[in-house]
């Protein structure tokens, strides 16, 4: 029988639940994702502490688990230098212990009961910082106490076991730093409006047609993978005068942070003359000076399966917009 299926099994029959923690304080980095259900994985890499924090009426710590990470200290910048990247990422695929084996043979035991994989580099790693390097897991261990790893994240298979029904792939993200630290909702509420805010003038400027104020969105340094911003403004100015008449609306909306730069994702719902489309739009964003601008975006098919979800009525979601009157959300 599999190593997860024994687990899972002792669980079931007699093991300990996780521990609850209390739910007064959450990461400063888990600015928005307040949706029933909705669960986010916080690893702190100096600690060496992983812990798990889901929504239900408010943000609570849930569970908490030790874990490795990698050989070295610090940022991961390149193929092989044995670093555990830092940064906002998802999960986007799940092994079991028996595919993880069928597909790289015996050497996968070291993996212990299974593993995440996280979409490492993402698209700003790849693109603004030239990241490289892949294959970076949140996995269990093939020894009780799993040692440093060559830049994944370990934990136990027992504690892997409870980790797994936690995380859903391409649903729940995975924040990583060297430290992270912990304020009260209050605090967040102004950061939360602030980019609310930010998003909806420029969903309406893209909307209305307003060019000029749209592209006073985005930073000088922006980058995607066909233009840069000189190019970009260009190509935006072009496709918006030839097409005028659209409607954009989103939903889903996460907002998570690192270093002063805020990952912000939702479904983007687009119809005009000329096209329609369904997606998951993603904007990279970071204060300069007194304004926001966007550094980068991408936007990707939404999937078959995808279930949408449901917004808390929050006090931060219904102040967001006040100034803008109805979300469109």
């Amino acid at each position: 029988m599999p190593i997860l299926r024994i687990l899972v099994l002792l669980l079931l029959i007699g093991g300990t639940p996780a521990q609850g923690f209390a739910a007064t304080l959450r990461p400063s980095s888990l600015i928005f994702y307040d949706y029933p259900g909705a669960t986010v994985v916080v690893v702190e890499k100096s600690g060496c502490d992983l812990r798990i924090y889901r929504y239900g009426t408010k943000w609570e710590n849930v569970a908490r688990y030790s874990c490795t990470t990698g050989q070295k200290t610090g940022d991961k910048l390149r193929e092989g230098d044995l670093r555990t990247p830092n940064g906002v990422f998802w999960t986007v695929q799940q092994w079991t212990d028996t595919e993880l084996i069928q597909t790289y043979g015996q050497d996968a035991q070291v993996y212990g009961a299974g593993a995440f994989v996280l979409n490492y580099p993402n698209y700003l790693d790849r693109l603004l910082f030239d990241k490289s390097g892949n294959g970076i897991w949140l996995h269990g261990s093939a020894q009780w106490l799993p040692g440093a790893t060559r830049g994944c994240i370990s934990v136990n298979n027992w504690d892997f076991a409870r980790l797994v029904p936690q995380i859903a792939a391409r649903e729940t993200p995975v924040i990583i730093s060297e430290s992270f630290r912990l304020v009260t909702d209050k605090k967040l509420i102004p950061v939360q409006q602030y980019l609310f805010n930010f998003l909806e003038q420029w969903r309406t400027a893209w909307e209305s047609n307003q060019t000029e104020a749209y592209l006073k969105h985005y930073s000088e340094d922006f980058r995607n993978e066909h233009w840069n911003y000189e190019g970009w403004t260009a190509y935006k100015r072009e496709v918006n005068q030839a097409n005028q008449d659209r409607s954009i609306q989103i939903s889903n909306v996460s907002i998570l942070e690192y270093e002063n730069i805020y990952h912000i994702r939702f479904v983007q719902h687009y119809e005009s003359t000329e096209t329609k489309d369904l997606g998951w739009k993603e904007l990279y964003v970071r204060r300069e000076g007194s304004q926001l601008r966007i550094l980068s975006e991408v936007w990707r098919t939404l999937e078959k399966d995808f279930q949408p979800l449901q917004p808390n009525p929050s006090p931060s979601f219904l102040m967001a917009f006040k100034e803008f009157g109805t979300p469109s959300m």
